[in-house]
């Protein structure tokens, strides 16, 4: 069953999409190639060597989201706090936290070079 697309209107207009600043792209997979103005995303007809920036990009972003991921803060069930609103404000934090840890690592262990 395939997806109904969800109109911009509907959008979150927290996201990255609605915060690039004006002139800048994302680089993103393909299923973002109904959005030109704001993503990049790998097409045919481009020269090898821009298909090879995208790759090295992408390959980046996924080393940083395994990072994050090796933490598994988001795959299993968070039991501290006792409200539903004190658990989420728990794990915002906890989240915070990892996303720190990753980003002072990456300080002392860089990405590889786009």
């Amino acid at each position: 069953m395939e997806k109904k697309k969800q109109p911009k209107a509907e959008w979150n207009r927290d996201a990255l999409y609605w915060n690039l600043p004006k002139g800048k792209k994302a680089v993103a997979d393909s299923i973002y190639s109904g959005c030109p103005e704001k993503v990049m995303i790998k097409r045919e007809g481009h020269p090898e060597w821009v298909t090879e920036y995208l790759d090295r990009i992408q390959n980046r972003q996924e080393t940083y989201h395994e990072r994050l991921a090796n933490f598994n803060i988001l795959s299993s069930k968070f039991r501290h706090g006792k409200s539903s609103e004190e658990k989420m404000q728990l794990h915002r934090m906890s989240v915070d936290c990892v996303a720190f840890l990753v980003h002072h690592d990456l300080r002392h262990h860089p990405l590889m070079d786009v």
